[in-house]
């Protein structure tokens, strides 16, 4: 595959792959990659706007709307069939022909486990594309606990969107049914990146299925550069796009493009793991299982929980005033501040763990470490004695910092596990016996310990602890 491109956007180093040959003239780099694999999967947001008129744009939007309603009523038949045949006992057998049954429309010849009254619309075909979803969704939730009623059975409501095949949104030159899928009408590849880069309009185009036609919006060419980045790489081949989801929120039309990245391959030591501790005053710590001075203190817990605490006063401030707000015309109008709040609260979490969580990458890339242990805490927080913990997780969404953490460790070839938290904070990381905690510092004990009676940073402790430890947990498998 040999690929052209006149723009320094792309680096080497972003590629997982094994070059065999890399020329570079000047103005042009022309590369030849031989193999690639170690791929990992991303997903960006793109704005659609139908092509078409009024009648058009508006039969698009209803056919999503039909179509998503029939999605969702077929996923939650079939991962309810799932549930019934845990409670039943149900054979690995009838496990399997019940799988395949469900991999197939209800208009089947060979046979659909779906009622006949759903309707999976022409030219869409999903029955195995979200057959593959919800086995993957009903595995999670037992993963959970959901068989020991820890949570409940998941449900597919309005806000879930609409599952796409790849063959509709894949590069139209590379798609197996050519007249579909992502394309752009430039005559050469110089041309399109000349307009990518300087226009507001790059003149990209998804021909979907039922005969629409998107047209992607990416907004100001400056503020949008990564974005417009990221297409460049999918035309180039660097990226595959993969099986994506379109959904409609605000009146606007999403595409949730999924895309398999090539894994940065950075040179990392198997010995050396870096432990990352959650705590309240300091979101993340970070320490080497190989060195007893090396850490990083990312975040200032403080200053999260203000703003945070901040943010939800106003919401229950604003929450108050609309207590009388009557039901009837204009009470949706009404309520809007109310989910605005609500979207900046958790944007503001989500942004404050995607710094966090680069911080943590970069600090294992930085000391060339293989792995990242993170903290098992699953169902932890619960227990009405550790307020403190109780009060930080419960502020703070750490499952989604350590999901930010795994995704993007493993774009970097580093690979994630998680430990058992227990007495990680009480141990001294030298001799591994108990020893004394307030809330900043910790004293080993330990007559025997070369750390004895010294004084260490009550975080670094645990962070060091976390990373030695090698009993792990099936949490990764999430």
């Amino acid at each position: 595959m040999i690929l052209h491109s006149t723009h320094t956007g792309i680096e080497i180093n972003d590629f997982a792959c094994k070059i065999e040959s890399i020329v570079i003239l000047h103005g042009t780099c022309i590369m030849e990659i031989i193999i690639l694999k170690d791929k990992t999967i991303i997903a960006r947001k793109v704005k659609l706007y139908i092509v078409g008129d009024k009648d058009k744009i508006k039969q698009t939007r209803q056919y999503i709307r039909d179509t998503t309603e029939e999605q969702n009523k077929a996923m939650n038949q079939y991962i309810s069939d799932l549930w019934n045949a845990d409670r039943n006992n149900m054979t690995k057998e009838d496990r399997k022909e019940l799988n395949k049954l469900y991999s197939r429309i209800p208009s089947s010849k060979k046979g659909s486990a779906y009622n006949p009254e759903i309707e999976f619309f022409k030219g869409l075909p999903m029955a195995a594309h979200l057959a593959f979803k919800v086995r993957q969704d009903y595995s999670n939730a037992c993963k959970k606990g959901l068989l020991y009623g820890n949570i409940s059975l998941p449900s597919y409501r309005k806000d879930n969107p609409l599952l796409v095949h790849i063959d509709w949104v894949r590069l139209r030159r590379t798609n197996p049914h050519h007249d579909f899928g992502l394309y752009h009408n430039y005559k050469t590849h110089e041309e399109f990146l000349d307009n990518l880069y300087s226009k507001r309009d790059p003149g990209i185009y998804i021909k979907f299925a039922n005969d629409i036609t998107f047209h992607l919006v990416f907004g100001s060419p400056h503020k949008s550069r990564e974005l417009r980045t990221v297409f460049q790489k999918i035309f180039e081949e660097f990226y595959e796009v993969r099986g994506s989801s379109i959904e409609m929120k605000d009146g606007d039309i999403i595409l949730n493009l999924s895309l398999s990245v090539p894994v940065e391959k950075i040179p990392l030591n198997e010995d050396t793991v870096v432990g990352v501790d959650l705590g309240e005053a300091i979101p993340a710590c970070c320490a080497l299982n190989t060195n007893e001075h090396i850490r990083q203190m990312i975040g200032d817990g403080d200053n999260f929980i203000s703003k945070r605490t901040q943010i939800k006063e106003e919401r229950r401030k604003l929450n108050r005033r609309l207590a009388y707000t009557a039901g009837g015309h204009g009470r949706k109008k009404k309520l809007k501040p109310m989910d605005r709040f609500k979207e900046n609260e958790r944007n503001f979490a989500k942004n404050y763990n995607h710094q966090v969580s680069k911080k943590v990458v970069e600090f294992a890339v930085n000391n060339r470490a293989k792995y990242i242990n993170l903290e098992d805490l699953s169902g932890f927080g619960k227990d009405t004695k550790d307020k403190k913990k109780k009060k930080i997780l419960s502020e703070w969404s750490y499952y989604q910092l350590q999901s930010f953490i795994k995704y993007k460790a493993e774009r970097k070839g580093i690979e994630v596990r998680f430990v058992k938290p227990a007495y990680t904070s009480q141990r001294c990381s030298c001799c591994g016996e108990i020893g004394e905690r307030d809330k900043r510092e910790f004293r080993c004990i330990n007559p025997k310990c070369k750390k004895y009676g010294e004084k260490v940073h009550a975080d670094f402790n645990a962070a060091r602890n976390i990373a030695m430890l090698t009993e792990f947990t099936r949490l990764e498998e999430k």
